[in-house]
C-alpha cells in the first residue's frame, strides 16, 4: 500500500460512503453477532449511523484518494468534568489494510493535531493484533481485559430471592445507600488498574457514573432490601436506536453490587434473575453483560444465571495531559 498522498479529514457521509465496507470487513466480533442473531449488515448499518451522533467526531484517512481507515472519538462529559480535562473514548479504530500503519497514523493524528483531546480510552477486540500494535506504538497503556457475555431470553425468567429479601425498583430514598455500595464493591474496573489514578478516585468515578444513571429513562435500577436497608442493586439498560435498526429488542446489565456482609448468599444471582425477569416481561430478546476478565465473582454469577462468553476485549489508556485532581498518584493507590 502506498501512503504517499495521505489526507485526514472529518467524516462526511456524502463523500465517505466506503466506511460501511470497513465495518463489514471487521472480523473480530463475528461470533458475538452470531450469538445475538444479528446480521453483520444490520450491525454495519447501526454503526454507520453512530458516526455523526451527539458528542462524536470521526476522522477518516485517505491514501491516494482511497478511504483506508477511520477513528471515532466519543466525548466523555462527566469524566471530563471530574478530571478537568477533555476526555474521549475511541469506539472505532479501523483500517482496510493489514498491519498497524494506518491505525498508528490515525492515532498519531489525534494525539498531535487535535489540541482539545487530553485523554483517550480505547477498547479493541482481543484478537485485533494490528490495533494492539498501533496502540503500543502510540504510547497507550494496557489497563485490563473485559469479557462480553450474553444470553437469549424466553417469555419468562423466574427468580426466587432469599426469604428475607425484597427486590423492587429503586426509589429516591434508596439512592444514597446504592452509592455507598458502589464505593465498597466496584474494584474491578479499568481506572483501578491505571497507575495515574488512585483507587479511591477510581471508586468515586464509578459512584458518579451510577449516580448519572438514576434519572436517565433508558436505565432501570432494582434494589434488594432487607428490613428496609438496601443490601444490593442492579442497573439494566435498553438501547432503543440499536433495537430499531437491528429489528430486535436488546438490553444489558450494566452495574451490580452487593454489600460485603451479604455476599455468598445468592443475592447477586437473585438480582441478575430479577433484572432478566423484568426485561423478558418488557419484550427484550437478548441481554448482554460486560465485566473484567479477572472479576471472578461476577463471572460466576453470570454463568450461574445463563450467560456465556461471546467475545473479549483489551482496554488501553493514553493520557496526553495528566489528571488535574490534586494529590499523589502512587501505583494502584
Amino acid at each position: 500500500m502506498s501512503m504517499s498522498k495521505v489526507v485526514f479529514a472529518p467524516f462526511d457521509g456524502s463523500r465517505d460512503g466506503e466506511v460501511r465496507r470497513l465495518f463489514m470487513e471487521y472480523p473480530h466480533k463475528d461470533f458475538q453477532l452470531k450469538s445475538m442473531k444479528v446480521s453483520k449488515e444490520s450491525m454495519a448499518d447501526y454503526l454507520e449511523t453512530t458516526l455523526q451522533s451527539a458528542g462524536r467526531q470521526t476522522i477518516c484517512i485517505r491514501a491516494n484518494g482511497k478511504l483506508v481507515g477511520l477513528i471515532a472519538l466519543q466525548y466523555l462529559p462527566w469524566m471530563s468534568e471530574h478530571f478537568g480535562l477533555k476526555m474521549y473514548a475511541v469506539p472505532h479504530l479501523l483500517a482496510g489494510y493489514e498491519g498497524p500503519l494506518v491505525r498508528a497514523r490515525l492515532l498519531r493524528y489525534v494525539i498531535e493535531e487535535l489540541q482539545e483531546v487530553d485523554f483517550l480510552d480505547c477498547r479493541i477486540a482481543v484478537d485485533d493484533v494490528y490495533a494492539a500494535q498501533a496502540l503500543e506504538v502510540a504510547g497507550f497503556r494496557y489497563v485490563g481485559t473485559e469479557a462480553y457475555l450474553g444470553q437469549e431470553l424466553g417469555r419468562d425468567e423466574p427468580f426466587d430471592p432469599p426469604a428475607d429479601i425484597e427486590i423492587a425498583e429503586c426509589i429516591r430514598s434508596d439512592r444514597k445507600q446504592v452509592l455507598e455500595i458502589v464505593e465498597s464493591t466496584h474494584l474491578h474496573n479499568r481506572f483501578a488498574c491505571d497507575p495515574l489514578i488512585r483507587t479511591d478516585l477510581a471508586r468515586s468515578l464509578y459512584r458518579k457514573l451510577v449516580d448519572n444513571c438514576f434519572d436517565q429513562p433508558q436505565f432501570t435500577t432494582l434494589v434488594a432490601r432487607c428490613r428496609g436497608a438496601v443490601q444490593g442493586f442492579i442497573i439494566s439498560k435498553t438501547n432503543e436506536t440499536f433495537c430499531q435498526l437491528v429489528g430486535m429488542k436488546t438490553g444489558s446489565l450494566d452495574f451490580i453490587g452487593v454489600r460485603p456482609g451479604n455476599r455468598n448468599r445468592g443475592l447477586g444471582a437473585s438480582l441478575n434473575r430479577a433484572a432478566l425477569h423484568r426485561m423478558a416481561q418488557q419484550g427484550v430478546k437478548y441481554v448482554g453483560v460486560r465485566t473484567f476478565a479477572n472479576n471472578y465473582p461476577a463471572l460466576r454469577i453470570t454463568f450461574k444465571t445463563g450467560f456465556a462468553v461471546t467475545s473479549t476485549s483489551l482496554h488501553f489508556h493514553r493520557w496526553i495531559k495528566r489528571p488535574k485532581i490534586e494529590g499523589p498518584y502512587p501505583l494502584l493507590g
